[in-house]
């Protein structure tokens, strides 16, 4: 079991204990935040953060699917970083949701 975090509350969810930040009815669905940052050839990554923060047991968010670590750190990161912390969250929902 996973402890809340001081500004959220623990739910079951999915078989299993998840901590979420406030849950507001309505934020679904809710589009992608922009957050935008560009590189020299003009390219925006826009973040994946659907604000439908739900942490796992394994401090990835059921919203988007990035790790806790990849959320903290996605301001600091350079393009490739975030474009690299955008395909392994895809790659984490796209697996999460073929799960039986």
């Amino acid at each position: 079991m996973t402890k809340p975090a001081s500004a959220g509350c623990v739910t079951a969810a999915t078989n299993s204990w998840v901590k979420c930040w406030r849950a507001l009815p309505w934020s679904n669905p809710v589009p992608t935040l922009s957050l935008k940052s560009s590189d020299a050839a003009g390219e925006t990554i826009v973040s994946p953060c659907r604000r439908q923060c739900c942490l796992d047991d394994q401090d990835i968010c059921l919203g988007c699917g990035r790790t806790l670590q990849d959320i903290l750190d996605w301001s600091k990161a350079d393009q490739p970083r975030q474009r690299a912390i955008c395909t392994a969250a895809e790659a984490r929902l796209q697996q999460r949701n073929q799960v039986p």
